[in-house]
């Protein structure tokens, strides 16, 4: 397995978006221009980190909100909903590994869906080789 982090899965959720919606316009963080019907924002709202076992091994979580912006009302924006929920249970990175999504939930607000799903992966913070030096141990003496 690669090394992944938080743009590898941004990526691989912007390609599985653009086959969902081929026509659509997908936006990453903001949009310069007014927005069309159809048109997808994506935001990256939180990332949590979490320590597993001892050492430096960490669980990442970022958590996306895919951003669906529909005039065909709310019916459109449900049907996109359940579209997601199917498709981006699981992504493939542009390395070829596969991550699956922990949590999926959907709701409209004034029209506009928000999606919001996460993906964990695993990442070892190495330590730096002049650090090392730095290093006590402690022998009983």
């Amino acid at each position: 397995m690669a090394e992944i982090n938080v743009s590898m899965i941004l990526d691989a959720i912007t390609v599985a978006l653009d086959k969902v919606s081929p026509n659509a316009n997908i936006y990453i963080d903001k949009v310069e221009q007014g927005l069309e019907d159809g048109d997808i924002l994506v935001r990256l709202i939180n990332i949590e980190y979490m320590r597993r076992g001892t050492g430096d091994f960490q669980r990442v979580v970022p958590v996306f909100d895919i951003i669906y912006f529909s005039k065909a009302g709310n019916k459109d924006c449900m049907a996109m909903g359940d579209t997601l929920s199917d498709k981006l249970t699981v992504i493939e990175l542009s390395t070829k590994d596969i991550v699956r999504a922990i949590t999926k939930s959907f709701e409209i607000i004034d029209g506009v869906l928000h999606f919001k799903v996460s993906y964990p992966y695993d990442a070892i913070k190495y330590q730096a080789g002049e650090d090392m030096a730095k290093v006590v141990l402690n022998r009983g003496d």
